[in-house]
């Protein structure tokens, strides 16, 4: 299966193209406010079979270090789509946003996990849109919609 979706080498090549300095990508001023939507990507060590996790909404203002971290354990952590927003504040206002309209969808772990849902690739993109438009009737201005997938 083709990895959906944009990985960390990816996500940093683009904001490189951006017109940022690749040692600058993490730096004050360079944040980007985002609202992700993700999966974690990977195979199985015994069958070599390839998987994917569920959905993952979470917030950040540079993905490139969310994206590192999560690939740490040798998984590959792809973002799908994109809320891109203004401050940090409008992060934590849209994920709740998401939160609210998706609670149906939530799927709980073990280890307290809260922000993973179970939507199907092709439901995704009418989430994201339903999210930010929501977000909108709350006067939060949403810079774009970044799509991956």
């Amino acid at each position: 299966m083709i990895n959906k979706g944009i990985g960390y080498i990816e996500y940093r090549k683009k904001r490189i193209n951006e017109g940022l300095m690749s040692s600058k990508i993490e730096s004050a001023g360079n944040e980007r406010f985002v609202v992700y939507f993700g999966r974690v990507h990977l195979n199985d060590h015994e069958t070599d079979q390839f998987c994917r996790g569920y959905l993952k909404i979470g917030r950040g203002k540079f993905a490139t270090a969310l994206m590192r971290g999560r690939n740490q354990p040798g998984i590959d952590f792809r973002i799908y789509a994109e809320i891109v927003v203004d401050n940090n504040d409008d992060t934590r206002r849209v994920e709740q946003i998401a939160q609210g309209l998706l609670i149906s969808r939530n799927v709980k772990f073990s280890q307290g996990q809260k922000e993973m849902y179970n939507i199907k690739d092709d439901e995704l993109m009418d989430i994201v849109h339903q999210v930010a438009d929501r977000a909108k009737t709350f006067g939060i201005d949403i810079k774009m919609i970044e799509k991956y997938i």
